[in-house]
């Protein structure tokens, strides 16, 4: 009995333990609200007044930080206009902008700190500052420097143990960081407008520590599997230690993983060192754990946590306590034998990626909940990887991935100062080896990051910074594959990438993926950046950003909300439209239209790299997931969390067991993203002409190996098609259970390239396919019908759509509103949605969302199609078609 209490108490300890944050301390204050921020300009004080307690900021904006300087005005609502709508976005500039800003901030330590030594963390500084505490300087801005630094600064001396500090940190903006030898800042590239502040100001934590003369911090466990067994994990766990004091100092290290497993080590510490400690699994038997909770991908398993708590106990008393999760798991990367794929390799097991580049919000601003929201939706698509090109997120976002079993990929950026090291001075290459050590400090630990990119569209071009980095990165252990860069030229360094960066960037149609082997942007390598292009939301997110009157492709509006550059307009996306579906007469049909150009470019894209994977194709990257701002290119969902057509033929390609037709090789095949074999697959391939009659159909049983593919059977000649024509894919499990359902609308013409055009964004083509016949499909009619189900937290809604006509239902487009007259609910998770429904077949969506996103109104599905006949359709109460 007492031993099953024991049990039950340890149960409940360690729940409680994962239950908490990811990162717990004995002490650690974050100093996140009640700051005030103001322009030198506006309040030309000296940081000696500032940082003086009875400095008056009556006349100073209320911010909490993390926060860039335009963050802050609009938290402030300074501007009486949205920055996002038309070109509102010029009226931020303000020559104030170009000059310091101030940020202060009020804090008291408590009594149990007194007497210990204080130490202020700053971890994203843009970009560098002059830093007072208490009416003193205590660093500049030849020390604080760089926002992707964490600067520790011994305050023990300049703190008040009782009474108020005031801290007043000086900031002042990156210049030039997109030009060669400008500042090493956040360079956006031809993403997006800069924000005229370039993102100045405190864009991480600001935090003060207290530590007994001596801590411990930056928890590293790595694991060795003796694989391909994972019975038993060898763990090693990594820390620094830091001497504050002037005097030799000794101290005991102890940790503990899940509150059951200890271990603990002397050290010895000279004044002011700071030292790497190791407990190795060979000297700390302890530490090979039998039966292991792993952390996996989400799609090959659960992505279990773990957590390891460090002490540091000097002269019998405790120093200070850190607690964190971590993943058991172990990564690995292979070239294949041509040196132009890199196959990652996640505890055993390859792992084909697919999956888009994070973008941040162009301000800098961040919420967990819009974080959560977003991975949300990258897991609806079946995504697992996450790419960051040098836009670093905050510990929530990594806590997140590492919860959800998503992976990252990030690194340094291009375009601009990160990219040309040759132009650095001796400073800025001090920034830039500080910048590495810090984040291999911080993102190391995390089980959900993959890899890191010393480089994005090329390697580092001086060879020195690249070794220097990448002794760095040994020496501090990071415990994944590290990469020259995101691009396919080889490092003079580190050798081959085994990835490549070879483009598009604008529209290609369906049929390039499979074509292009070995040269562009085809099924081939590791493609860490890529996408057919512009990505055009629907009008409901288009009035958000864009005035009425000007939603059209042409107009100062639209193009202002494209890329810049090259992609500064949507002339080629629009090209291949009106020849493949004909030119629209309205906007709306231009909208619809391209809702579908998305869904069939963007599906085939992901399809193709599944299909050959491993098979020389090892990743693929979507450029991108989402914008940093209200944008018509490059992202899988807009702004405003809306999934269109780019998200749902992304969501379409990646099901875990999909069926797929191969525009290459006219066949039928089997893609399987799980590790688990499936055998007596019931795979049915039905063609209808335009005017729904049934042309042909095809019944086979296939099997599928574990994370493998099959080619099922190739579909022939078939006679008496009409101009387009449409082909269902379904695909049933051994006991008759539905997996997939794939529609694909094909024309007897069929689109070509002109290869020998290609550019470094796109390849134009030669031929269009034709589907303009798809704007005189014969009506049909439908019946749709609705229940709910709600819990405390979330709304379901399973909707069944059926056709009731003779012509196929083509792209039946679902939405869930607030009231009848409402927005849509947002963000929103559709089981599927742009349906074809043959005659007589019918579907049964769910819809989900979280009951706070909604209103007071009640909930209204609202149905639209290119062919519906809403006159003659049917629906079960709070249900319409959209007129």
């Amino acid at each position: 009995m007492k031993n099953f209490i024991l049990f039950v108490l340890l149960c409940l300890v360690c729940t409680y333990s994962f239950s908490q944050s990811s990162q717990s301390e004995n002490y650690r204050l974050i100093l996140k609200d009640n700051w005030t921020m103001q322009s030198a300009v506006s309040d030309a004080s000296v940081g000696g007044q500032i940082s003086n307690a009875d400095f008056k900021t009556d006349k100073w904006y209320k911010v909490s930080v993390p926060t860039t300087v335009i963050a802050g005005l609009l938290a402030n609502k300074v501007y009486d206009f949205d920055p996002f709508y038309g070109k509102n976005f010029e009226k931020l500039n303000d020559t104030r902008l170009d000059k310091p800003w101030w940020f202060r901030k009020e804090f008291k330590l408590p009594a149990s700190e007194n007497g210990k030594n204080v130490v202020l963390k700053l971890h994203g500084i843009n970009y560098k500052a002059n830093v007072w505490l208490n009416g003193k300087l205590i660093a500049d801005s030849t020390q604080v420097i760089g926002p992707f630094r964490i600067i520790e600064l011994d305050i023990t001396k300049q703190v008040k143990y009782t009474g108020d500090n005031v801290l007043a940190i000086e900031v002042k903006r990156p210049f030039d960081p997109n030009k060669r030898g400008g500042d090493l800042a956040i360079d956006y590239a031809d993403w997006i407008h800069y924000p005229p502040d370039f993102n100045n100001g405190i864009i991480n934590n600001v935090e003060i520590k207290t530590y007994r003369k001596v801590g411990v911090e930056y928890p590293l466990v790595t694991t060795k599997f003796d694989l391909p067994l994972l019975t038993v994990a060898h763990l090693q766990v990594d820390a620094m230690t830091v001497n504050y004091s002037d005097k030799a100092e000794d101290a005991i290290v102890k940790g503990k993983i899940n509150g059951n497993i200890s271990f603990e080590q002397k050290v010895h510490l000279l004044p002011r060192e700071k030292k790497q400690v190791t407990f190795s699994s060979v000297n700390y038997p302890q530490l090979n754990v039998k039966d292991p909770r792993i952390w996996w991908p989400w799609e090959y398993g659960k992505p279990e946590l773990n957590r390891i708590t460090l002490s540091l106990i000097h002269n019998g008393e405790l120093s200070n306590e850190l607690s964190e999760n971590f993943g058991i798991r172990q990564v690995s990367s292979v070239l294949t034998d041509d040196n132009k794929a890199r196959k990652f390799i996640i505890n055993g097991k390859p792992i084909m990626l697919r999956g888009a580049a994070w973008s941040p919000d162009i301000f800098q601003r961040r919420s967990t909940e819009r974080q959560e929201q977003e991975i949300k939706l990258v897991r609806d698509m079946n995504m697992n990887i996450v790419r960051s090109e040098g836009k670093l997120e905050d510990d929530g976002f990594y806590d997140m991935c590492d919860k959800y079993g998503l992976m990252v990929m990030t690194g340094w950026m291009c375009c601009g100062a990160w990219q040309y090291p040759e132009k650095w001075d001796a400073a800025k290459r001090s920034v830039a080896m500080a910048s590495d050590s810090s984040v291999m400090y911080w993102l190391r630990n995390k089980p959900s990051m993959l890899t890191w990119l010393n480089g994005s569209d090329m390697p580092p071009r001086d060879k020195k910074v690249e070794a220097d980095w990448l002794a760095i990165e040994a020496d501090l252990k990071w415990p994944n594959p590290t990469i020259a860069s995101a691009n396919e030229t080889p490092s003079k360094v580190s050798g081959s990438t085994g990835v490549k960066m070879a483009g598009p960037y604008d529209w290609v149609p369906p049929a390039y993926w499979e074509s292009d082997t070995s040269k562009y942007g085809g099924a081939w390598s590791f493609a860490t950046e890529i996408s057919p292009g512009p990505a055009i939301p629907p009008y409901e997110s288009l009035i958000k950003f864009i005035p009425k009157d000007s939603i059209l492709n042409t107009s100062q509006d639209w193009l202002y909300h494209c890329g810049t550059m090259q992609f500064g307009n949507t002339k080629i996306f629009d090209t291949a439209l009106y020849a493949r579906y004909g030119k629209p007469a309205s906007m709306k049909e231009y909208l619809a239209r391209a809702q579908a150009q998305n869904y069939e470019g963007n599906r085939a894209m992901m399809e193709a790299y599944g299909l050959k994977k491993y098979n020389n194709a090892t990743g693929v990257v979507q450029w991108m997931l989402s914008n940093p701002w209200p944008s018509l290119i490059w992202h899988t969902y807009d702004y405003y969390l809306y999934p269109a057509g780019t998200y749902f033929g992304m969501k379409k390609s990646m099901e875990p067991l999909h069926v797929m037709y191969s525009y290459k090789s006219n066949s039928v095949n089997i893609i399987n993203s799980l590790l688990e074999k499936f055998s007596g697959l019931q795979v049915k391939a039905t063609v209808y002409n335009l005017d729904g009659t049934l042309k042909y159909t095809k019944e086979a049983l296939a099997d599928v190996a574990e994370d493998g593919t099959n080619q099922c059977f190739i579909l022939p000649q078939i006679d008496g098609l009409s101009d387009v024509y449409f082909l269902r894919l379904e695909l049933k499990n051994a006991k008759g259970k539905v997996e997939s359902i794939n529609w694909y609308w094909l024309s007897g013409k069929k689109d070509d390239l002109n290869w020998k055009k290609s550019t470094w964004y796109y390849t134009p083509q030669s031929v269009f396919a034709d589907y303009s016949a798809l704007n005189k499909l014969s009506a049909t009619t439908l019946d749709v019908q609705h229940s709910s189900s709600k819990t405390e937290t979330k709304t379901t809604h399973k909707i069944t759509v059926t056709n009731t006509g003779k012509s196929v239902a083509f792209f039946v487009h679902l939405r869930a509103l607030n009231g009848k007259d409402g927005d849509d609910i947002l963000p929103v998770i559709f089981s599927d949605n742009y349906l074809l429904l043959a005659p007589g077949e019918s579907r049964v969506i769910d819809c989900i969302y979280e009951n706070k996103d909604t209103g007071k109104a009640e909930p209204y599905i609202l149905a639209n199609g290119w062919n519906i006949d809403t006159v003659n359709s049917k629906t079960g109460g709070s249900v319409g078609f959209e007129k």
